[in-house]
């Protein structure tokens, strides 16, 4: 054999050798990977059992929030900001830390907003618009509270998906009473997102900090009425404190809404008038689920869209921070819904009605808001920003809820003034149990046992008030209409 031949050979071997020992050792890792994997899951079995129930578990009731002081919702007025005057766009951006509910029935959570040019939307957790026009420079001053009075303690930011500059110059935290300037031009239209950048990001947001800024294209044709939407998630915690950063984590949240507050605009309906043409302005804000934004009873004339320009749509299509435009008319009079069609969604406060003047008003709403109206629509009966004072409980009835505005009251004469604000009759029973009120029973209707008092059928949009001497005790509050029980209608109350 020749000197080549023996070198050949000794090569194959060594190519053999080492691939041997690379097989081994992969073989190894392997083994190595799958014991770790298989240790760890075997090893935590309960803590992933807790953050799954924590993660699906439902964000506290109004009644567990006695004590907490919190802000009295007012209804956001939908109609899209002017564009301000001006060569140079500025705007003031504020930072506000504040205790606020997102939903009537549930407990208020600590919400972290922006104002804009020093204007808010108190009693509810979103910011409002910003709006220029295409190839206007724009002028921001953020400022990360301006004063003790907006409660801030904690770092923030703010970022413009609308703006072409660098992030890691202007997109980055500013401490408590700070500020930072950031300019651009206005290059692009559509509907942007802009919101906070400081980690983690999902908590910043998930808590309000997010919000619509609109640049609108040149020429761009007149309408009769401009409204906006931003669709937000919230994911409660304690009653008055931060979010919950495992319900963020798995997506789970409580409440979906559109500008800050679930079902305002079911609640409180937008007036307009059949025959005008409407452009809704919409973001998916997220900060995780998609938007499936529709106005039922009607068909889009026109969608404007991520740069895409549709025509003749049921349904707009929105990722997390889309947004765009979409133009219609209401032919006839009537209550049109507008929702997002995931109804999975929808039923935790994505909803609202667009109200034709001349149409009668929907059942069991407290009041019709004009777009444009520059007060707010009154309250909610009975409900207020704090909690247990004297000795009347204020209950609203609703689909499907009981909202109490104390879960306890001293014993003696106690006045129940209940509220019927939903669509259809309803009822408050008493009963004096040690049962908790989700255990009574199953099936339509369940066993009264123990009642010391009721207000009888409520019909929707009415109020009725009873006086009850009550022991100290636990009291389930139900409402026993066929199903109304079973849909949710309870709730826990204590007399001390």
């Amino acid at each position: 054999m020749s000197v080549t031949d023996k070198n050949t050979v000794s090569e194959r071997l060594a190519l053999v050798a080492g691939l041997s020992a690379f097989t081994a050792f992969l073989a190894i890792v392997v083994a190595l990977f799958s014991y770790s994997e298989s240790s760890s899951v075997a090893a935590t079995p309960a803590g992933n059992q807790v953050a799954a129930a924590t993660s699906r578990a439902p964000g506290p009731p109004l009644s567990a929030a006695e004590g907490v002081k919190f802000e009295p919702y007012k209804f956001v007025d939908p109609t899209l900001p002017a564009v301000p005057a001006g060569a140079v766009k500025r705007f003031t951006v504020d930072v506000e830390q504040h205790v606020t509910q997102v939903s009537p029935d549930l407990a208020p959570t600590e919400a972290w907003t922006y104002r804009i040019n020093g204007q808010a939307t108190p009693g509810t957790a979103t910011s409002l618009p910003i709006v220029v026009n295409e190839g206007d420079s724009v002028s921001i001053k953020f400022v990360n509270g301006s004063t003790k009075s907006l409660g801030v303690n904690m770092p923030h930011s703010i970022d413009f998906h609308s703006a072409e500059v660098a992030p890691n110059k202007n997109y980055v935290d500013v401490m408590p009473g700070k500020s930072i300037d950031i300019n651009f031009d206005a290059k692009h239209p559509g509907v942007f997102m802009y919101h906070c950048a400081t980690q983690p990001v999902l908590m910043h947001t998930s808590a309000g900090m997010m919000g619509m800024m609109v640049v609108k294209p040149k020429n761009l044709a007149p309408v009769d009425r401009e409204l906006w939407m931003t669709q937000e998630e919230y994911y409660l915690g304690e009653p008055g404190k931060a979010a919950d950063m495992e319900k963020m984590a798995a997506e789970t949240p409580d409440v979906i809404a559109f500008n800050g507050y679930a079902n305002q605009y079911k609640t409180h309906p937008i007036t307009v008038k059949a025959g005008e043409k409407i452009r809704m302005y919409v973001l998916d804000a997220g900060p995780s689920k998609w938007s499936a934004f529709h106005v039922i009873g009607t068909v889009f004339d026109t969608t404007h869209f991520e740069g895409v320009v549709g025509h003749d749509s049921q349904t707009v299509s929105l990722a997390p921070s889309q947004g765009g435009w979409v133009e219609f008319t209401l032919d006839a009079e009537g209550n049109y819904p507008f929702v997002t069609h995931a109804f999975g969604d929808m039923v935790k406060g994505a909803a609202g009605i667009l109200h034709t003047s001349g149409a009668p008003m929907p059942a069991g709403v407290t009041a019709p808001v004009a777009s444009g109206a520059a007060a707010g629509a009154k309250k909610m009966p009975g409900m207020s920003g704090s909690m247990g004072a004297g000795n009347t409980v204020h209950a609203n009835l609703g689909e499907m809820f009981i909202k109490l505005n104390t879960a306890s009251m001293a014993s003696g004469l106690i006045t129940f003034d209940t509220h019927n604000i939903g669509a259809v009759g309803h009822e408050l029973v008493i009963l004096k149990t040690d049962k908790a009120a989700a255990s009574l029973g199953s099936g339509a209707t369940v066993p009264e046992a123990g009642r010391v008092g009721e207000t009888g059928d409520i019909a929707a949009g009415k109020s009725k008030t009873i006086k009850v001497k009550l022991a100290s005790g636990h009291y389930a509050l139900i409402c026993n209409i066929a199903g109304h029980y079973a849909g949710g209608m309870r709730t826990d109350f204590t007399v001390k």
